[in-house]
């Protein structure tokens, strides 16, 4: 009988539930060409290519420091290589060759992990141009 009522709650309510994720768009195959040219630089530990990956500025990178997570920006490709070893960890590349691209809105990209009581994300966005760049990478509260 339990299982029944579950059943019945959860298909009433998975019409409600909220999804941030959205279909592919029309850059979709670029995306995923990106996607991979950033894990194979992520895996390789290659902070060249990953610096060619990213749109400078960048306004909110988050940053971990004996467990005190603060925001900061990047102004250009020489802060983030001078900064690269506090900036991309092995803990956060490791995780990124495990976690699957979401679609968003604007033909923007998120991979987001869990880890302890936090969530990490990088998003990805498209300018026509130069395509896909990373925008951002957060550490928030799960």
């Amino acid at each position: 009988m339990k299982n029944i009522l579950l059943s019945i709650v959860l298909f009433l309510a998975s019409p409600i539930a909220p999804s941030f994720a959205q279909s592919p768009g029309p850059h979709a195959a670029e995306f995923n060409a990106f996607h991979a040219r950033f894990l194979s630089a992520a895996k390789a530990n290659d902070k060249q290519k990953i610096a060619d990956l990213v749109a400078f500025p960048v306004d909110d990178w988050s940053v971990e420091r004996k467990g005190d997570v603060q925001t900061e920006a990047i102004k250009d490709r020489a802060d983030f290589l001078a900064r690269y070893n506090v900036l991309v960890t092995a803990s956060m590349r490791s995780h990124v060759a495990t976690a699957k691209p979401l679609p968003l809105k604007d033909d923007r990209y998120v991979v987001i992990w869990d880890d302890a009581d936090a969530e990490f994300s990088f998003e990805f966005g498209y300018t026509a141009g130069t395509g896909y760049r990373i925008t951002s990478y957060s550490i928030g509260p799960r």
